[in-house]
């Protein structure tokens, strides 16, 4: 009798370590607030927390849902959200603004998400239509800049377009109605307007040649200091999203279609032109340091930009992650 009571009295203190560990576990688990813009090139965000990716590393996730990265910044600059994800051109604002947040990664990559979608009745066929059109442009932005070398090579002086400020939610309504007679937005946008118009818009040209699409993944410094063993499992979780999204890219996009609130079929069109890789390449580097001169020109920033020297974090992180994790890459 006394060793059954010793074995039930072993058996119930076994049980109360094993849910004592279990209850300390899942306490350990780094608690993020994750800005998380409703564009298609986030996918890996989005999906990875639904996967559970983000938890496997250890991490107790709330998503955020923002709607550009000029929001991204300041969210992340107020101390509203720990991680978000900005453009190339909202992040080269970032650095030249001093915000305390720094780049770890590419989200995702592909200028030709971006591109011109023009009504058939405006008569423009080639850059050079564009001459005394209005066309409906975020300010400051990749496609912004876009547009402006479009019209370079077309011959065009810069004024010979007549800019009309717009955000990619609303250019689409724009142009529907007449107001303007192109716009120079992203997908989903491009596609959902290209449908809506029934025949009566046609997609002029993308911007893969000009600009790079997709952005960084952005850490706040503050979370980095209070955190700083942890930057690693963030990094790594994003490169197993990123791969998970490239293995699965029509599970993906059923996700993704979820949180942007459209059919999967239009985000599968936006992952046809985006890359989920998280490395800088030379065109990325490039494009980078030609947005920072855009955007110094434009006096956008108040004062010009070299990249590099803001990408030291990211790329120490990018070779622990790489000795860490290799096979992520794959």
């Amino acid at each position: 009798m006394g060793r059954l009571k010793t074995a039930i009295g072993t058996a119930i203190m076994v049980s109360a370590a094993l849910l004592m560990s279990g209850a300390a576990s899942a306490q350990e688990k780094t608690k993020v607030r994750f800005g998380i813009l409703t564009t298609a090139s986030q996918a890996a965000f989005y999906v990875g927390v639904k996967q559970g990716i983000y938890a496997k590393y250890g991490f107790d996730v709330e998503v955020l849902p923002l709607a550009t990265g000029v929001q991204a910044n300041q969210a992340l600059a107020a101390g509203q959200v720990d991680w978000s994800g900005g453009g190339v051109e909202s992040t080269v604002v970032s650095w030249a603004t001093g915000l305390p947040f720094k780049a770890y990664a590419m989200y995702a990559k592909g200028g030709d998400s971006y591109g011109i979608l023009v009504r058939k009745d405006a008569n423009i066929a080639s850059p050079k239509d564009l001459k005394g059109k209005k066309v409906a442009v975020p300010q400051g932005t990749a496609p912004a800049q876009g547009l402006n070398q479009i019209i370079q090579d077309a011959g065009l002086p810069r004024d010979a377009v007549m800019r009309v400020n717009a955000n990619y939610g609303n250019m689409g309504q724009m142009l529907i109605s007449g107001s303007v007679d192109a716009m120079a937005g992203l997908e989903p946008f491009l596609t959902l307007t290209e449908e809506k118009m029934a025949g009566q818009g046609v997609l002029l040209m993308r911007m893969g040649k000009y600009v790079q699409g997709g952005g960084l993944f952005l850490i706040t410094d503050k979370w980095a200091a209070a955190n700083p063993t942890k930057i690693v499992d963030a990094v790594a979780a994003l490169w197993e999203s990123q791969q998970w999204v490239r293995k699965n890219p029509k599970e993906a996009a059923a996700i993704e279609a979820e949180f942007l609130k459209v059919e999967p079929r239009i985000v599968e069109v936006s992952f046809k032109v985006l890359q989920y890789d998280p490395l800088i390449d030379d065109f990325t580097a490039k494009s980078l340091q030609t947005t920072a001169d855009y955007l110094a020109a434009e006096k956008l920033i108040p004062a010009p930009v070299k990249p590099a020297d803001h990408l030291g974090t990211l790329n120490k992180i990018t070779a622990e992650v790489k000795a860490k994790h290799p096979k992520l890459l794959e």
